[in-house]
């Protein structure tokens, strides 16, 4: 338990002089908001901590397995994706740094801040109108809504693809200037989860193509074909192309009782659901009427407030949004989409869909927040029109 609270004074230093320096680089950057968030996230984690204390968790399964050798002798000997890379990373931490499980989940729960930090950058760049929600900044509210902090605070996949996310998108704003942490975003999500990146990176592909107006419009219409088709067999095939089946056993196994979500006597089974029951319930659900007790009650807030923004969506003006929207807004809004429909047709069990959602969860806000800020723009354009006319 020392080393745990030694971990967390560390990487607090640390997550201060990160701001800080994001800072120095980005003025936009507020030092009071990611500072709160990180003792936000901090919090989080030691819900997730003290809860998988007593209960069977991801975390320490993969603790456990690094602990015992249980792959082999040497680092390299934990090398893999998806599971055996989470065990890869904390092999060093355990065997070179001699960590206690609270030291990793500590550490790792800093790795997912670093992601919501990217995001928070993310969304300050790429926001000009900062609308608000039930009166508080909106980019704020998604920031401190309270499950994606909860999946990304511990030892696990969660944090770090977390991280890889964050990095990858943040960089689609500047890409010539972040080649380097694209590079790094897209290693991160590989070696998490490989099919992830491949949908992402054909979902990027036809974001281009719908918003680039240097594509001739044949082109155009032929590579978008040809990577729906791609995409389409790609969600038929994933789970043989990547060992996903085992990967989804070994979770169901370790995980299910991780959260009280999903556990086997309160959760969802959502695997007899076709094609939209199971989308709907990836993202929307538990709602107040299925919900398994507090924990359940929580979550159903925040899914709720995810059912309401989306119908916001469902606007006239949405039509003239995409028309104009940059290049990013359609990579996050595929990737969004084409992620959770992958996703939902994997996951066998509600508790699973609430914490798989976690991952992409950010990207529909964001899609969110420029639909949002396009239509103040829109008002006030018009608002300036009128004047112009009868002024």
């Amino acid at each position: 338990m020392l080393g745990g609270l030694i971990v967390v004074v560390l990487t607090a230093l640390m997550a201060s002089a990160f701001i800080n320096r994001l800072k120095r680089k980005k003025p936009y950057v507020n030092k009071l908001v990611l500072l709160r968030l990180f003792y936000y996230h901090l919090l989080l984690s030691l819900v997730y901590f003290f809860y998988a204390r007593f209960n069977p968790s991801d975390s320490n399964a993969y603790y456990y397995k690094v602990e015992i050798f249980l792959r082999g002798s040497t680092w390299l000997d934990f090398y893999g994706t998806s599971t055996i890379f989470i065990e890869f990373l904390a092999y060093p931490l355990v065997h070179f740094l001699s960590f206690s499980y609270e030291a990793c989940m500590a550490f790792f729960s800093f790795i997912g801040f670093l992601g919501f930090c990217f995001f928070y950058m993310f969304f300050e760049e790429n926001i000009q109108f900062r609308p608000r929600i039930a009166g508080v900044d909106a980019v704020y509210f998604f920031l401190f809504l309270p499950n994606a902090h909860f999946w990304s605070a511990s030892l696990g996949k969660g944090s770090v693809i977390f991280l890889g996310m964050g990095l990858f998108f943040w960089s689609l704003g500047r890409i010539g200037a972040r080649k380097f942490a694209l590079l790094l975003g897209l290693i991160i999500i590989y070696h998490v989860r490989p099919h992830i990146l491949l949908i992402i990176l054909i979902s990027t592909l036809l974001a281009f193509l719908l918003s680039s107006r240097g594509v001739s419009p044949f082109y155009r219409i032929v590579s978008l074909a040809l990577g729906i088709v791609i995409l389409a067999n790609i969600f038929n095939n994933v789970v043989q192309m990547v060992g996903l089946e085992e990967d989804i056993t070994q979770v169901t196994n370790l995980s299910s009782r991780a959260f009280e979500l999903t556990k086997a006597t309160s959760g969802i089974d959502i695997s007899s659901y076709n094609f939209f029951q199971r989308f709907f319930t990836f993202i929307f659900r538990p709602l107040f009427f299925d919900a398994p007790g507090i924990l359940g009650l929580i979550v159903s807030v925040e899914n709720f407030i995810y059912l309401l923004l989306v119908l916001s969506l469902f606007d006239i003006r949405l039509i003239s949004f995409f028309r104009d929207a940059p290049f990013f807004v359609f990579a996050g809004l595929i990737s969004f989409i084409t992620v959770s429909i992958a996703l939902a047709q994997i996951t066998g069990n509600l508790g699973l869909a609430i914490r798989q959602k976690s991952q992409v969860i950010f990207l529909l806000f964001f899609v969110i927040l420029k639909f949002m800020e396009f239509k103040r723009f829109s008002a006030l354009a018009d608002r300036r029109r009128i004047l112009r006319k009868y002024g």
